[in-house]
C-alpha cells in the first residue's frame, strides 16, 4: 500500500467537485448548493517566516490534486479514472489476498457496472471469490483469513442466488447447499483458531480497534449465514412444491413496498 499514491486522488477526481458547472472567474457568487469548500473567514497571515513557508508548502500539496477544470468529466476520462481505481484495488488485493477489506472492496468494485471497467463482471467476481477462499483456507494459524474466506463464500452465495432466479440458472440448488456447508466450515475454522489465540494471548497483541474489527466482521458473517440459510430453506420448499416462487411482477411489487 505504501508503494501507491492514495486511491482517493482518483476517486475525488471522478466523484468530487464536478456536480455543477459554473465560472470560477473573479466576481462569481457561490450559491448555497455549491459543493466547493470555501473559507468564509480566511486565517490570518502567519507572523513568522517559517510559519508562512509551511503554509505555502501545504497549499502546494493541496494544489497537486485540486480540480481546476469546472467542466464535467468526459466519458473517456471518467473511464480512465475508474480503471485507475480498479487497478489500484487489484494491486492492493494481490499484495494481501487474505486482507478482508482488500478483498471485499475489490469484489464490490467488480460487481458494480457503473464502477468496473471490464465487462466480465460476474465471472471475474466469482473467480476472485474462489481464489480468495482457496488462498485463505491454507492459513491455519491466524483466525482472520478464515473470516475473509467466509466473506468470499457469502459473496459467492449472493451470485448463486441471483443465478437461481434467472430464467435459465446455471447452478443447482445442491451447489448452493454445498457452498453453505463451505461457509459453515469457514466459520468453524475461525472459531477454532480464535480459541487458540485466546489461550495463547495472541489476540492481545493486536490493538483494541483491530480486535473489535474482527468481532464486527464475524458478527456480520453470522448474520449473512442466517440470511442465506433462510433463503435455502425457502428454495428447498419451492423445489418440493410447498411454496410458489414469486413472479417478477410480485418481486417488483415487494421492492416498491419496501422502498416506501
Amino acid at each position: 500500500m505504501a508503494m501507491q499514491s492514495p486511491i482517493d486522488t482518483y476517486w475525488h477526481g471522478r466523484l468530487g467537485e464536478d456536480d455543477h458547472d459554473h465560472d470560477h472567474a473573479a466576481g462569481h457568487v457561490h450559491d448555497e448548493n455549491c459543493s466547493h469548500h470555501h473559507e468564509e473567514n480566511p486565517a490570518p497571515a502567519a507572523s513568522s517566516i517559517n510559519a508562512r513557508f509551511s503554509s505555502f508548502l501545504e497549499q502546494l500539496g493541496d494544489g497537486v490534486n485540486a480540480r481546476t477544470n469546472h467542466k464535467r468529466l468526459s466519458p473517456a476520462f471518467d473511464f480512465y479514472l475508474r480503471r485507475q481505481i480498479e487497478d489500484k484495488l487489484k494491486f492492493a488485493y494481490q499484495l494481501d489476498p487474505a486482507h478482508y477489506a482488500n478483498y471485499n472492496t475489490y469484489h464490490f468494485f467488480l460487481t458494480q457496472p457503473t464502477l468496473g471497467t471490464r465487462p466480465e463482471l460476474t465471472p471475474s467476481a466469482a473467480k476472485l471469490a474462489e481464489d480468495t477462499i482457496n488462498y485463505c483456507l491454507q492459513d491455519q494459524n491466524d483466525p482472520r483469513p478464515s473470516l475473509t474466506a467466509a466473506g468470499a463464500v457469502c459473496n459467492m452465495m449472493e451470485l448463486l442466488f441471483e443465478d437461481h432466479r434467472s430464467p435459465q440458472p446455471r447452478f443447482t440448488l445442491q451447489q448452493i447447499q454445498e457452498n453453505q456447508k463451505l461457509l459453515d466450515f469457514c466459520i468453524a475454522r475461525h472459531r477454532a483458531i480464535s480459541a487458540q489465540w485466546d489461550a495463547t494471548g495472541n489476540w492481545d497483541l493486536l490493538s483494541r480497534m483491530r480486535q473489535q474489527e474482527a468481532k464486527d466482521r464475524f458478527f456480520f458473517i453470522l448474520k449473512m449465514r442466517e440470511a442465506s440459510q433462510a433463503t435455502i430453506i425457502r428454495l428447498e420448499k419451492e423445489a418440493r412444491g410447498e411454496l410458489t416462487p414469486p413472479t417478477p411482477q410480485g418481486l417488483d411489487l415487494l421492492k416498491r413496498k419496501s422502498n416506501g
